[in-house]
């Protein structure tokens, strides 16, 4: 509809009757799969490999096993738990130097993540710079249930108080 404003014409949309239908109450689309949302620039990976580079550095010429780098776990230091993430510093140690016998004892849970962390990491940065045989791992549903059932699992293990689970606790393994 056009309203003759002064010597201008302007068009004034009319109000028209909702109309429902499916699209009305259709539900919204879901979001996009993380690895869309995550997109590799040579900025982040050059950031990620550096931060990666610069942490093995500390471990390696700071040994958790003899000082202390990090803060002690607040999950520990509060109840006394060890937390799916404790002794993960020394197990990275450990995994450097090559020992993966002595890092299973502080971290088992990590010493099988690592390498799937580590290749997402060079995929990450690989995807950023162009090399398109190496791919990214998607991370699906599915996949993400995995990894935090596995989380839970160490962690109830490795606090159960049980002598034949106690190579589980990174005390006993210091």
């Amino acid at each position: 509809m056009a309203r003759t404003v002064g010597l201008a014409s302007v068009s004034v949309p009319t109000r028209a009757a909702h109309v429902h239908g499916p699209e009305c109450h259709a539900a919204p689309p879901p979001p996009p799969p993380l690895r869309a949302r995550l997109t590799a620039t040579r900025s982040s990976a050059a950031t990620l490999l550096g931060l990666l580079a610069g942490l093995s550095a500390l471990v390696l010429v700071r040994s958790p096993l003899e000082n202390t780098i990090f803060p002690p776990c607040p999950l520990h230091a509060t109840t006394g738990l060890w937390c799916p993430g404790c002794g993960a510093t020394r197990a990275s140690y450990l995994l450097l130097k090559g020992d993966v016998i002595g890092a299973l004892h502080f971290n088992a849970l990590w010493v099988v993540m690592a390498p799937f962390a580590l290749y997402q990491a060079v995929a990450f940065a690989g995807e950023a710079f162009g090399v398109s045989w190496l791919r990214r791992v998607t991370l699906t549903r599915s996949l993400s249930i995995g990894i935090l059932v596995s989380m839970a699992a160490f962690f109830v293990v490795r606090n159960l108080p049980i002598e034949a689970v106690e190579v589980l606790n990174p005390f006993t393994a210091s």
